[in-house]
């Protein structure tokens, strides 16, 4: 079946879920990094418990609707969605974007999804506390309403919500009037629910390890930034790393990472003056093969088997989610030392790939 051909394929039932086993999330900050995708998905996979679906994320935090077409091939396509939540426009509006701009970029973003064979969901952005930025971030979600209209996708509704439960005094907004308050997240995820069919439906709002990750760690002790050792084989001393612990510690926005499978060193929060810590952990492997690292978060150097494989850039930083950025590394027959350096917190994951993946992901890196 071609792409053109399974877009087209009525589903069973007339549900925007039916043969979805991949759901993938993209936006700007009110998704990256939130909790809201988790909360769908896992709410899905408790009430339909036959059917398994894979939550992804491609948000970065401050894109707009220019920036996710720039995005588009690498960061969306490339993990073959089924479906694919977008959304999008608060920084297009509150950077003077243009309407006509916003509307032409979103719209090739649903065209190009839908070619590709992925069901589309557009979500209408959360409010904005500025009154006059408000006013004008109306004029986004009418583009929205008339291109989900246009091109048949299903509309969440989020913006619209969050006024309701506001009004019955519920915190949605944090202080800067844009990220979300302590409801903001729940919100976010209730509008989804809703628009695909789970109206009402409870929410399951535990965060559980996103597969692949590493979730056992050693660490070593804080260096600050100029002293720092330039190879993990210099560190002489290990100790234990407890997750449960590390989440526990956390303010609330930021606890969820833990309990997603970061390795969060820094307890309670980044320390005063600018340091890094060094993470180990391992993976066990059948045989030689190639893998995919997936990083997400601030992975300053990733080494694999004493090799340094990632080194960090300003241009390859890609979210604050488990599956934030991909690449290619060799593993050897049995045990693998995985070794990051990060200055904040990171998400590390190992995914064996099939055959004919490895031979794709070795051509891309050359």
């Amino acid at each position: 079946m071609n792409p053109q051909e399974k877009r087209l394929s009525p589903s069973r039932d007339g549900s925007i879920l039916d043969g979805v086993r991949r759901m993938l999330f993209v936006g700007d900050s009110l998704t990256d990094g939130s909790d809201y995708p988790d909360y769908v998905v896992n709410t899905l996979n408790r009430h339909r418990p036959w059917v398994h679906i894979e939550c992804l994320n491609a948000a970065l935090c401050g894109n707009t609707a220019a920036d996710l077409v720039r995005r588009l091939d690498r960061d969306i396509l490339s993990q073959r969605p089924d479906l694919v939540s977008i959304c999008i426009g608060t920084n297009d509006c509150c950077r003077g974007r243009s309407t006509g701009e916003y509307a032409r970029d979103l719209e090739y973003l649903i065209v190009r999804l839908q070619e590709s064979g992925a069901r589309v969901l557009l979500m209408t952005p959360s409010p904005v506390g500025d009154p006059e930025r408000e006013r004008l971030l109306r004029d986004y979600l009418a583009i929205i309403r008339r291109l989900a209209e246009l091109h048949t996708c299903v509309v969440a509704d989020a913006h619209e919500l969050f006024i309701r439960w506001a009004q019955a005094g519920r915190e949605m907004l944090g202080a800067d009037g844009i990220h979300h308050g302590d409801s903001g997240f729940e919100g976010m995820a209730r509008a989804v629910l809703d628009a695909v069919g789970f109206v009402d439906t409870p929410m399951e709002k535990s965060i559980m390890p996103w597969p692949y990750l590493l979730t056992e760690w050693e660490m070593s002790a804080p260096f600050l930034v100029d002293q720092a050792p330039s190879t993990p084989r210099e560190i002489t001393k290990w100790h234990h790393y407890d997750r449960v612990e590390a989440a526990t510690v956390q303010p609330w926005w930021d606890a969820p990472f833990a309990a997603r499978g970061g390795f969060m060193p820094f307890f309670g929060g980044r320390p005063a003056m600018p340091s890094v810590v060094f993470g180990r952990s391992w993976y066990e492997a059948d045989a030689e093969t190639v893998a995919e690292v997936q990083l997400g978060a601030k992975a300053d150097k990733v080494w694999v088997n004493g090799e340094m494989c990632w080194l960090s850039a300003p241009e390859n930083f890609a979210g604050y989610h488990p599956n934030a950025s991909r690449f290619p590394a060799t593993l050897q027959a049995g045990r693998n030392e995985i070794v990051v350096l990060t200055s904040s917190f990171c998400f590390l994951g190992i995914r064996e790939l099939s055959p004919a993946v490895v031979v794709s992901a070795l051509a891309a890196r050359r």
